[in-house]
């Protein structure tokens, strides 16, 4: 007769089947999303000429403050201008992680090892807040955790490098609940610890990835409103008592926050000041056109792209002189939506636990839920676009740090993770009823999210060989060069994107990355932001050296050199 098992074996058992479905689930995520530089031969990167070019340029600049040679708000371009950080975003926790990998690999696969390890924090940081913070079990977790790695949104915006860091937030979310969690027992330590951990992590956030950064903060007050409101917390007496309660960890957590953002203040605060910030009209173009932006996944999309087709075709009809058109109408930062499943999905999830307060399938919402859910589904619908006119208008006019945002329709990227957080919530119940009587109808369901997920299209087009081989073949400027521009970095330049970005991009982007590579000046650089008298764009164009001279005569600039591929002395004296 069989002995029975010892009663401590069952739970190492259940511990290692969980260890080894966490980790199938992470290796398929991670196969899933970097599918096409695998396939490269760790080739392509994310990314493409022009931006990837200017992030590693970032990046490389983080590397050398680590180094000593370079002051912690301002790069070798856009030179003799001080806190040029300030134009862009400021990567500083991607500087920490790639430079760690630049320990042993060069810029290119450094960068590739820098995304690859944001989106393992953000596939562990999802699994630990539904599994452990949440407590909605280890099946949802995973499943949270795989659909949010290979979401279609953030995947084909991969292009921009920055938006990566979105896989902090499920890191900020157990921070917080673990804060609300220990004060409401009255470990007000441990509160205020977490706390802190939190208000060091969102300055950080700011410093790295505005975007993704104020998303969160301004999405954590829409939920607080909506909280508020549904508790009677929001009126004032009731308001004041809250804060009074937990005054000493609102405090600790405010002035470490205050204290902490001090350096992001330093170096945006005088370039938004300078700039002014995003224009309206540009602002405009980036909002999300209700119906079609909001599902967009893009016409290579696998299981829905035969959606866009004609949509691609009935614009491209309307303006037929214009080829690029329907990729400005309908693609690049367009392709943010979401996949219709998910979104059917979604829609059901919301109003079961909005309007009638249950979940599906199941018992009665909680509040805390209830206001989640809205406070996201009502930051979805402020960035809807009517023609000229938006919610998000009021949003741009009245809430401060607004108008560093051009490119709204981003959003939707961070709400993917909330958005599966209310679809898990409110279809578990009925969930754990099909593994009971009906398993295969579940599979099916995860297997269509994951595949309505997939896409011909790749966020990853910048060669690694060519740019270091074009890279390579550059002399360093010589000896007696203090600062240098760029004329030509390049003996050939296919055109980039069109003639218009042509002339501002290629040698602008080839003398900023130089300059961190070389720790030598450049006038030159191209940024979200550039300085007041930048004037550097076409520079086939006669007077490109008259602009130049004038700008060195203007800010007392000695031994400036010019670099020119296509010359047989690509170096020469201004």
């Amino acid at each position: 007769m069989d002995r029975p098992l010892a009663p401590q074996s069952r739970p190492s058992s259940a511990r290692i089947t969980s260890m080894a479905l966490f980790g199938v689930t992470y290796m398929l995520a991670m196969l899933i999303f970097f599918r096409v530089p695998i396939a490269s031969g760790f080739d392509l990167g994310f990314g493409e000429r022009g931006d990837a070019l200017i992030e590693m340029t970032i990046l490389e600049h983080w590397r050398n403050v680590w180094s000593g040679v370079s002051p912690w708000n301002s790069g070798f371009y856009f030179h003799p201008y001080g806190g040029t950080l300030g134009y862009n975003d400021g990567y500083v926790l991607y500087g920490i992680v790639y430079s760690l990998w630049r320990l042993v690999a060069d810029p290119f696969h450094a960068d590739t090892l820098n995304i690859l390890t944001f989106k393992t924090i953000g596939f562990v940081a999802a699994y630990a807040l539904v599994a452990w913070s949440l407590r909605w079990g280890r099946g949802g977790a995973l499943l949270v955790a795989l659909l949010w790695m290979i979401a279609s949104n953030i995947h084909l915006q991969a292009v921009h490098a920055q938006l990566q860091s979105v896989a902090l937030l499920p890191l900020a979310m157990i921070l917080a609940i673990g804060c609300v969690r220990a004060e409401q027992a009255g470990r007000h330590g441990t509160a205020r610890l977490y706390a802190v951990a939190l208000a060091a992590l969102m300055a950080a956030w700011l410093m790295t990835s505005y975007y993704m950064a104020w998303f969160t903060i301004f999405s954590a007050c829409l939920f607080l409103l909506c909280w508020g409101v549904m508790t009677g917390q929001a009126r004032p007496v009731a308001a004041l008592g809250l804060m009074r309660r937990h005054a000493g960890t609102l405090a600790i957590g405010g002035g470490a926050f205050a204290l902490l953002i001090l350096p992001f203040l330093i170096v945006y605060l005088p370039k938004m000041g300078e700039t002014g910030g995003e224009a309206v009209d540009d602002m405009l173009g980036y909002l999300v056109t209700p119906v079609i932006d909001m599902v967009n996944v893009g016409p290579g999309n696998y299981l829905w792209g035969w959606l866009f087709m004609p949509l691609y075709a009935l614009v491209h009809a309307m303006l037929p002189d214009d080829p690029a058109l329907p990729h400005r109408v309908l693609g690049g930062e367009h392709e943010a939506g979401f996949p219709l499943l998910m979104v059917g999905l979604l829609l059901v999830a919301a109003w079961q636990i909005v309007v009638r307060r249950r979940v599906v399938g199941g018992g009665r919402a909680p509040v805390t839920l209830r206001a989640f859910t809205l406070a996201m589904m009502i930051a979805w619908v402020l960035t809807l676009q009517f023609w000229r006119a938006s919610p998000w208008l009021l949003v741009f006019e009245l809430v401060p740090g607004a108008k560093g945002l051009r490119t709204v329709s981003r959003y939707q990227l961070w709400l993917t993770l909330p958005f599966l957080l209310v679809i898990v919530a409110g279809w578990r119940a009925q969930a754990a009823r099909l593994i009971d009587k009906r398993p295969a109808w579940l599979a099916a369901i995860v297997a269509l999210l994951v595949v309505e997920n997939l896409s011909a299209e790749t966020p990853a087009q910048l060669s690694g060989a060519e740019q270091r081989a074009a890279l390579s073949a550059i002399p360093p400027p010589p000896a007696g060069c203090r600062v240098f521009y760029v004329t030509a970095a390049r003996v050939t330049e296919p055109l980039y994107i069109s003639a218009e970005l042509h002339k501002l991009y290629p040698h602008n982007v080839d003398a900023m990355f130089l300059a961190e590579r070389w720790r030598v000046p450049t006038i030159n650089g191209f940024s979200t932001f550039n300085p007041p008298d930048w004037n550097f764009g076409d520079p086939l164009a006669v007077d490109y050296d008259a602009r130049v001279r004038a700008y060195a005569r203007r800010h007392g600039l000695q031994r400036v050199c010019r670099l020119d591929m296509r010359q047989p002395q690509p170096w020469a004296r201004l």
